[in-house]
């Protein structure tokens, strides 16, 4: 396909887990249904041709950016209840997404930056509308001490 690759569950995980300096387990999801999620990140290589995408729940989200900010557990459930992010999480989510591009960088010539953020209530964009399941990761993501959430990382076709 390209010079990218999805990560493995296991690079997924020990990414995470040093971020936010916590436990993290991911597993594959064994959920069904249309894939797309309401957060998400893309990102373009150096010639700026969008070339991978990271969806979330709100949960994950929540999660991921309340145990990199140390902020209780509590506010990241809460926020994973109402399905949304305040302004806070959802500012310290975009860290996460920038840092969620190392899985993807593996070496000096390949190498991939966060171009685009979609935040719940904001239209997805028409690049997440055409992924096939066999380009994409879909994963559960357990940070010791906060709520369980998805991930789907995908490669993007051109």
């Amino acid at each position: 396909m390209s010079d990218y690759q999805l990560p493995s569950p296991e690079a997924v995980a020990q990414t995470l887990s040093a971020f936010v300096r916590r436990d993290v387990y991911v597993s594959l999801s064994k959920q069904s249904g249309d894939g797309h999620l309401p957060l998400a990140g893309l990102y373009h290589d150096g010639h700026q041709k969008l070339v991978v995408a990271c969806m979330a729940d709100v949960a994950f989200a929540a999660s991921s950016a309340a145990a990199f900010a140390l902020i209780p557990a509590r506010v990241a459930a809460e926020s994973a209840a109402a399905k949304k992010l305040d302004e806070s999480l959802a500012e310290i989510f975009a860290e996460v997404l920038n840092v969620m591009s190392r899985l993807f960088t593996h070496h000096d010539n390949v190498r991939v930056t966060l171009a685009e953020k979609v935040l719940p209530g904001q239209p997805l964009p028409a690049q997440l509308a055409t992924l096939s399941n066999e380009h994409c990761l879909d994963l559960v993501v357990d940070i010791d001490g906060y709520t369980k959430g998805r991930l789907i990382l995908c490669l993007l076709t051109s």
